[in-house]
């Protein structure tokens, strides 16, 4: 053994942990687990060489049970929520190491967005604590272990991976760590028993989990040094085993595994091949796509692509919701991996959708071609079409500017976007907000009614959104409550009762703040449709919920940090508010929600409640809708009869909606000349 691998060995540090015992139930019994724990530790102590000191060992086995031959480990203690916590959270973390192995034998479940949830020992029938184990590897991916040290982390997990939701007499602890920025270069690979879905098969009668023997057995006689250099051919082995034994009708779990930041290979998620899968994609395939690739930057829609790819072939998708991380190819890679079904390879029906949807039409039909000239010389079935999006709907959009040399009123004008922006009126002189205000309402009115009487046989609305591009001074203005002339003579309804009414304040994206909102843009629409998780404050939460506990002096810094957040929710004082949306503005964060006026007391957590549309989940894409419906369902014009519903404000500041006027042109039903329109 040459000195580099015996000084990596004194280098390697890890956390066993076996529990066969649960404070749950009875029924949680779990033979075997602590025995594998045992297993784990005495090969890295041995063949490995890895120092006892530098194990953090914690069992919890039943009752009068006989723990195998334990001479020589470092003595262990009951696998508890303090004592793991404290080990994976603080102790390790200060160790200098440069390699770090996670081992879990126990039961296992995995929450909404994939991570998986391991219950600790002491976890109870009336709150279920666990590990986030997802939650935890972030960590420590981040900077909250220090970049000097575990440049290299194993995690290997012998645990089921049954969605939590199929279990609804649980009541799962919702935890979550610190994640930081991500460290670049420190490298990260988890093996699991199964893949999502799966159950982990144990066998009482050996003492063992079935995945647990055969890793065991590939590890046999291995140091640490040869163990990490051989990774990913070991967990290839251990996958033909399984295959074998599958079979043989043995077993029906499958062991997967996923590489974060390297490791020899470039796969994000790996599975094993299927005699009955899709064909690979051919060497041609991939050297036209990495033309493809450099043309254009992955587009908007690849979330929606990728889960349209699984439902198209019928397969069960990811539970996590995020794509692997890279571009075009490497999220091709992961698909190619997974394969699909006979004829039907799930990379050709995620680049048909990012080819039915590209803004580039011409990038578009070239993906076209490649899916078809692919798929011939795969002998692959044809491709089907993908599904149409939704047809969006017009907004109108009115920009009020401060007149340059008048301090009281404001220059205004508006246009109507439905693919593009047509101009449709300017004020021409300034206007004080008071007389903008009748204007405006009135302009929108005869805008509605022009454009439904162009198309009578329309079957949804043309105008569903007003947009408001506003200087700062005006963000506590309540524009959903102006009234627009409505039905018979004389007659009038609000704003945000007709409409979606949102602010956005286009003068405060300027600078570095341009940069980091449109990446903060970027990161929303790439995670695709449907509802995004609970709030909190987290690095690598897309949604804060602020409280008045909990607004940081810092907080502008924080909300730049990463490209998440992408919303912040604001129920807080007005004399907060203030400060709130000027950290939100200069972050480049495109999304706020707040109360004019403040909220109730000890109301902080009401607003997240109210905009998710189903358990703790927010549809961010639906917000504009979801906060209109709120205010209707509120009612009440006087302050003392608003409920959280209403007077929300909503800031939605979508970079790819601003309507330049050097880009602007006059149009036949354009009410202004372009030669008119001001910068």
């Amino acid at each position: 053994m040459s000195h580099r691998a015996d000084s990596l060995a004194e280098r390697t540090y890890a956390l066993v942990v076996g529990v066969e015992s649960y404070d749950v139930s009875s029924d949680w019994r779990l033979p075997g687990a602590a025995h594998d724990a045992v297993g784990f530790a005495r090969w890295l102590t041995g063949s490995g060489q890895v120092p006892p000191v530098n194990l953090r060992l914690f069992l919890s086995p039943l009752a009068g049970a006989d723990l195998p031959y334990t001479d020589g480990l470092p003595e262990h203690q009951p696998a508890t929520e303090a004592n793991i916590k404290r080990a994976l959270l603080s102790d390790l973390p200060s160790c200098d190491g440069d390699v770090l192995w996670i081992y879990w034998a126990g039961h296992g479940y995995v929450n909404r967005i994939g991570d998986p949830l391991l219950p600790y020992a002491d976890a109870s029938a009336a709150s279920i604590s666990n590990l986030n184990l997802g939650s935890a590897l972030r960590r420590w991916r981040s900077d909250s272990v220090s970049r000097r040290r575990f440049r290299s982390q194993v995690a290997l997990i012998d645990a089921c991976r049954v969605d939590q939701r199929l279990a609804p007499n649980l009541q799962f602890e919702e935890t979550s760590y610190r994640e930081g920025p991500r460290i670049d270069g420190r490298e990260q690979f988890v093996l699991y028993a199964a893949r999502p879905g799966e159950v982990a098969r144990n066998r009482a009668a050996r003492q063992s989990g079935l995945f647990t023997r055969t890793l065991l057995d590939r590890l046999e006689g291995l140091s640490v040094a040869e163990s990490i250099g051989r990774l990913t051919d070991i967990v290839q082995e251990i996958q033909s085993d399984f295959e074998e034994l599958h079979r043989n009708g043995q077993s029906r779990q499958t062991p997967s595994f996923e590489i974060r930041r390297g490791w020899k290979d470039s796969a994000t998620f790996t599975e094993p091949a299927s005699e009955d899968g899709a064909p690979r994609l051919d060497q041609t395939a991939w050297n036209q796509l990495a033309i493809l690739a450099r043309e254009q930057r992955l587009p908007s829609c690849a979330q929606d692509a990728y889960r349209w790819a699984f439902e198209a072939c019928r397969c069960a998708a990811p539970l996590a919701g995020g794509l692997p991380e890279g571009g075009l190819t490497e999220i091709v890679r992961d698909l190619d991996d997974r394969q699909g079904r006979p004829g039907s390879p799930l990379a050709l029906l995620f680049v048909r959708y990012l080819a039915a949807h590209a803004q580039d039409r011409q990038w578009g039909v070239r993906l076209d071609r490649w899916v078809e000239d692919t798929r011939l010389r795969l002998g692959a079935l044809p491709v089907p079409p993908a599904p149409e999006l939704p047809k969006e709907p017009a907004a109108l959009h009115v920009h009020l500017a401060r007149a340059p040399l008048e301090g009281t009123g404001y220059l205004v004008r508006i246009w109507r976007y439905r693919g593009g922006f047509t101009s449709e009126w300017e004020s021409g002189t300034s206007l004080l907000l008071s007389t903008a205000r009748g204007e405006v309402s009135e302009r929108i009115a005869a805008l509605v009614e022009k454009y439904a009487d162009a198309d009578p046989e329309g079957s949804e609305p043309d105008i569903e959104r007003i947009e408001f591009h506003i200087p700062r001074e005006l963000i506590d203005e309540e524009f959903e409550s102006w009234a627009v002339p409505a039905g018979p003579e004389d007659s009038s309804e609000l704003m945000g009762v007709l409409f979606e009414v949102v602010v956005r304040c286009p003068d405060e994206r300027r600078g570095v703040a341009r940069q980091k909102w449109r990446a903060k843009w970027r990161s929303f629409e790439g995670q695709g449709r449907g509802g995004w998780g609970a709030p909190g404050v987290d690095g690598s939460l897309p949604v804060w919920l602020l409280s008045e506990q909990e607004v940081p002096d810092n907080l502008a810094g924080l909300l730049q940090a990463t490209d998440f957040p992408v919303c912040v929710l604001a129920p807080v004082d007005p004399a907060r508010l203030s400060d709130v949306l000027k950290a939100v503005h200069t972050s480049g964060v495109p999304v706020a929600v707040w109360r004019r006026g403040g909220p109730p007391e000890s109301a902080a957590g009401d607003l997240a409640t109210a905009l998710a549309a189903s358990g703790d989940q927010i549809d961010l894409r639906n917000l504009p809708n979801t906060v209109r419906k709120l205010r209707i369902a509120a009612g009440g014009t006087q302050p003392s009869d608003r409920s959280w519903g209403h007077p929300l404000a909503l800031l939605w500041d979508d970079p790819n909606r601003r309507p330049e006027p050097r880009q602007l042109k006059s149009t036949p039903d354009s009410a202004v000349p372009a030669d008119r329109l001001r910068p």
